[in-house]
């Protein structure tokens, strides 16, 4: 049977993808590399420092000078560009693998309408097989996820919460694909999840807030948090329950020290 060969605007799409790609994220690894390199030389420049005043500690003390802090605003200004240099690059990368997974894709198709109706059935059918027992592991863990507690602090006992919402939201946004029984291929994942979804919807709108608030009491009624628990209630209370849980973790790490 004649097989169609590769397109070369296929093979020159990935070509292009790739260098694409690497053009994209060449610039910013190279900034990463500057920067690790700045911060290397901070950190030496801070210890430095500290040597060098050793010898005047009993002096520092006795008069109440501060160690003078000269890095820190300078490691966190490298430390947050490092972050947004490392979402670019994953941006990035992302796309070109998208791009060439859509190209390898389309030559699959062309190659797929040379042979026979029966070997087109007996690949949609694995297919289809695969992707059901794919999106049933994702199910399966959606509900691990949303049935295992969440972490607690070691010193307050204390749940971290805003990790928690996010997995009961994730675990909801699937609702309106399997609220009701049907015949697809999500359906038997859709089994395994959907006699938990009425709990989950309860969990997100009243347990977690109550969560939330009593964290938040339980907080300052030990002195800790300070104004992270003002601006949490004022958050739970305005309904951003998310935003909300993300302060109540930064006030318990806090109080924790991690």
């Amino acid at each position: 049977m004649h097989r169609r060969p590769p397109s070369p605007a296929s093979t020159g799409g990935e070509q292009a993808s790739f260098e694409a790609a690497h053009g994209a994220s060449a610039g910013p690894q190279e900034m990463v590399l500057r920067a690790m390199t700045l911060s290397a030389e901070i950190t030496q420049f801070e210890v430095t420092s500290q040597e060098a005043l050793t010898p005047h500690a009993d002096f520092m003390v006795t008069h109440g000078v501060q160690s003078p802090d000269m890095t820190s605003g300078a490691q966190r200004s490298i430390h947050a560009m490092l972050g947004y240099v490392d979402r670019r690059i994953a941006r990035s990368d992302r796309a070109a693998m998208s791009l060439l997974f859509g190209i390898t894709m389309r030559r699959q198709a062309l190659q797929l309408l040379d042979e026979s109706q029966a070997v087109r059935d007996t690949v949609a059918e694995a297919k289809i097989a695969k992707a059901e027992a794919t999106f049933h592991e994702s199910a399966e863990a959606h509900v691990l996820a949303f049935e295992q507690a969440p972490p607690q602090g070691v010193k307050l006992s204390l749940p971290y919460l805003a990790k928690r919402y996010d997995e009961v939201t994730a675990f909801l946004q699937m609702r309106p694909l399997c609220e009701l029984p049907s015949s697809s291929w999500r359906e038997a994942g859709c089994a395994e999840m959907r006699p938990h979804f009425k709990t989950a919807a309860t969990y997100r709108a009243t347990t977690l807030p109550e969560l939330i608030q009593t964290g938040l009491s339980t907080m300052k009624a030990q002195g800790v948090g300070g104004a992270l628990l003002d601006v949490a209630a004022a958050k739970l209370a305005a309904g951003d329950v998310k935003g909300a849980a993300v302060l109540h973790d930064a006030a318990l790490r806090g109080a924790e020290g991690t």
